[in-house]
Parts: C-alpha cells; sequence; structure tokens
C-alpha cells in the first residue's frame, strides 16, 4: 500500500544542514502559514527561530511533494504528550524532528506502528564522565568504564544518549523519563532494543541509529512488529522529496 509515494511501514528522514546553498531564508518563510510565521516570530532566540524555520519549511514542502495540495490544510500540533502531530492529516501519518547546532532531523513516517521519535546530537565532541552516570544504566554504565579509550567512550555514551532521547521523544515522555533505568540492548550493528522497567507492557521499541559523520548521531525510535518491518528512506538536502526540482 502506498501514499504520496510512500510505501506502508516505512520512515523517510531528512538530515538538512543549517547552513549552504540550499538555504533561503525568505523563500523557507513563504513555505509557512500564516499561524506557522507568527509563532515563528515569538520566539526570542534566533537560534532556535531559525532550527524552526528550515525544519517547518522542509515539513511543508515534503508534505506537498509527496500529498500534494491537499497537504496545505494540515498543520503541525502538539499532542496531550507533547509528541508532534500533523493536526487535519490522516491518522498514518507520523512527523518528528530535531535540532542540532549544525544540522536539524526530520521525519515523516506512514503506517509505521505506535510512535515514532528523532534525536540527533552534533555537541558531544568528547567524554563526559559526568554525563555518564545520568544517561547510562548500572550495566552500561560498567560496561563504560572497560573501554579503554576516550573515542571509545565518547561514542558509546553518544550512541546511548541518541537512543534513549528518541525513544523518549516517541513516547512523549522527555525527560521525566529516567535514562538511567533504561537499557539498551544491541540487537544487530545500529539497531538496539529498548528495556524500559517503566512500561514492561509496551510495545517492542528498537532504535536505529545512524553516523553520517564522525560527530554527529541520529536516533529513530519505532515501535516494531512482526508483522510488519518498518524500513527508514534516508535523504539528505541534496536529494529533494519526491515531486520537488533541484535548486
Amino acid at each position: 500500500m502506498q501514499a504520496g509515494g510512500m510505501t506502508t511501514g516505512t520512515v523517510g528522514l531528512w538530515l538538512v544542514p543549517r547552513e549552504g546553498e540550499h538555504r533561503d531564508r525568505e523563500a523557507e518563510f513563504d513555505e509557512l502559514d500564516a499561524a506557522t510565521r507568527k509563532r515563528l516570530e515569538e520566539i526570542r532566540s534566533p537560534e532556535a527561530r531559525d532550527a524552526q524555520l528550515l525544519s517547518r519549511a522542509w515539513l511543508a514542502r515534503v508534505l506537498r511533494a509527496r500529498f500534494g495540495t491537499a497537504s496545505a490544510a494540515w498543520s503541525v500540533g502538539i499532542d496531550c504528550n507533547g509528541r508532534a502531530t500533523l493536526r487535519g492529516a490522516p491518522p498514518e501519518i507520523a512527523i518528528a524532528f530535531a535540532h542540532g547546532r549544525n544540522t536539524i532531523a526530520m521525519a515523516i513516517g506512514y503506517d509505521c506502528g505506535a510512535g515514532l521519535g528523532v534525536d540527533l546530537e552534533d555537541r558531544l565532541g568528547g567524554d563526559d564522565p559526568l554525563l555518564a552516570p545520568v544517561m547510562l544504566s548500572p550495566t552500561e554504565l560498567s560496561r563504560y568504564h572497560c573501554l579503554a579509550t576516550g573515542e571509545r567512550r565518547r561514542h558509546y555514551l553518544l550512541m546511548r544518549w541518541v537512543a534513549k532521547e528518541a525513544y523518549a521523544k516517541a513516547l512523549g515522555r522527555g525527560l521525566a523519563l529516567g535514562f538511567d533505568a533504561i537499557e539498551t540492548i544491541e540487537a544487530a550493528p545500529g539497531c538496539f532494543d529498548i528495556r524500559d522497567p517503566y512500561a514492561p507492557s509496551a510495545p517492542n521499541w528498537q532504535v536505529r541509529l545512524l553516523e553520517p559523520d564522525g560527530s554527529t548521531a541520529v536516533g529513530v525510535a519505532l515501535a516494531l512488529s512482526a508483522a510488519r518491518p518498518v524500513a527508514i528512506d534516508l535523504h539528505d538536502a541534496k536529494s529533494p522529496p519526491v515531486g520537488m526540482p533541484r535548486p
């Protein structure tokens, strides 16, 4: 089954740099509806305002390319758990955002399960022994301390940080989640299963991890179904959505 070029059980993930030839801030602002423009103008931080501008404009472009003019009537909202939703859109369509220092991540899922969460980190430049006890479970912390070098520790911590943040965003629990109680279990290279003592009867959650460069990590959290595996379709700013002309 397909809709707007998206196959059932897929997530389209766009990683878009905050700066580059693809940016035209006036054109991005024109992509947005009046309500979104008003909300942007109310954001005091220039950095936060610019990140929101890029992610909302890119979302509008992707939706228009994949679902046509009907998507102009859809608007970004927040559900009761603090997760981004598309008001007016078919319920099968899920969205998620993450804003890093250098890159934004935007995901659109089509009929991909109980939830969708994305996290992107590009700020952790080295090993952080003060952060490790907050983010890692006792088992993970023990493994972390067994690693020999600062670079290996940095990578281990970054991957688990991203995995847990993406999972928390998918649930809408945010910082209320006790990260040091959550266990990540490497099911396959680039895939972590989640063991959450706070939600023992929850769906089988998995986080897919991507490393587009040596200092950035992206996690996509999904509720897996044995009958319907989820595929992630990765794009960048040089690969416009289906139906979009290249700049």
